[in-house]
């Protein structure tokens, strides 16, 4: 039996897609920059203030965390996206993309990685 091969699949090869370790994607040392500090991910916002913020009429979060609301990536009259108010997960149901906050962010202001992460350390509070 011939086993066809598998992309990454609708994920486009981002960070959190197929056999990619982060320290592939975003370098041993976090984002290949020494600016950043090694734990910058534990600077990052609460997802919770984060999201409600960017996410039109996002709605109560589930007992997992998990609330959706509508996709500010495409037109969007109802509520295809989904958001972790805990761990900053995101996925779009209509095709758009999935990944965590930074990816969220990139996507959201244009930013890149590095840039991205920076921004977002700083709209800690």
């Amino acid at each position: 039996m011939i086993q066809k091969r598998r992309g990454p699949g609708g994920n486009r090869g981002h960070a959190h897609a197929g056999r990619l370790g982060a320290r592939q994607v975003y370098g041993k040392n976090g984002l290949n920059s020494a600016r950043l500090p090694e734990n910058w991910r534990d600077r990052l916002p609460d997802p919770r203030s984060y999201y409600h913020k960017r996410v039109a009429k996002l709605g109560k979060a589930q007992g997992d965390g998990w609330a959706q609301g509508q996709c500010p990536f495409h037109e969007d009259s109802n509520a295809s996206l989904s958001v972790n108010l805990r761990h900053g997960g995101w996925t779009c149901f209509a095709g758009c993309d999935s990944g965590d906050l930074v990816s969220f962010h990139m996507r959201y202001t244009g930013l890149s990685c590095k840039a991205a992460a920076r921004e977002l350390r700083g709209l800690r509070s």
